[in-house]
C-alpha cells in the first residue's frame, strides 16, 4: 500500500513539475511582447520626445524596444523641470534599460528603494512598472 502511494505521490509531483515548467516557458515566450506593451504605455505617459521614436504615431508602430531607447540627453534635461513623481516614474522605467542611470534618476529624487519607489507611483504607473518587472528579459 505504501508504494502505491509514493508512486501516486511521485506521479502527482512530476506532473506538477512539468505544468510548472510549461508554464514558465508560456512566460518567457510571451514576455517580449509583454515588455513592449507595457513600454510603450510608460512612453506614452512620459511623452514620446524623451526616446528616440519622437513622435507618438512612431511610437505606437514600434516592433521592438531598440525603436523606443530612451534619449538621455532629453531626459536629463527634462529631470531639471519634472515633478518628483515624474523623476521616480522616469527613474523606474529607464531602469530597465540602464539600472545605474534609473538608481541614480530615483536617488536624486529621494527614493532608492522599490518600495520607496512603489509608494510614490500611481496605480497606472505602478501597474506598468509591475509588468516591466515580470516581463523584462534584458535589454
Amino acid at each position: 500500500m505504501s508504494q502505491i502511494i509514493s508512486t501516486e505521490t511521485d506521479n502527482h509531483a512530476a506532473e506538477a513539475a512539468m505544468r510548472e515548467q510549461q508554464r514558465i516557458r508560456v512566460h518567457y515566450a510571451e514576455a517580449p511582447e509583454r515588455f513592449l506593451a507595457a513600454w510603450k504605455r510608460a512612453v506614452g505617459i512620459i511623452g514620446p520626445e524623451y526616446f528616440h521614436c519622437r513622435a507618438s504615431d512612431d511610437c505606437a508602430a514600434a516592433t521592438c524596444r531598440e525603436q523606443l531607447r530612451p534619449d538621455a540627453d532629453a531626459i536629463e534635461r527634462y529631470l531639471g523641470v519634472c515633478s518628483v513623481g515624474q523623476g521616480v516614474f522616469i527613474g523606474a522605467v529607464v531602469s530597465f534599460f540602464n539600472g545605474d542611470w534609473g538608481a541614480e534618476i530615483c536617488s536624486g529624487f529621494g527614493y532608492s528603494g522599490i518600495g520607496d519607489i512603489a509608494n510614490r507611483l500611481d496605480l497606472v504607473e505602478l501597474e506598468i512598472i509591475v509588468e516591466l518587472m515580470m516581463s523584462h528579459t534584458g535589454w
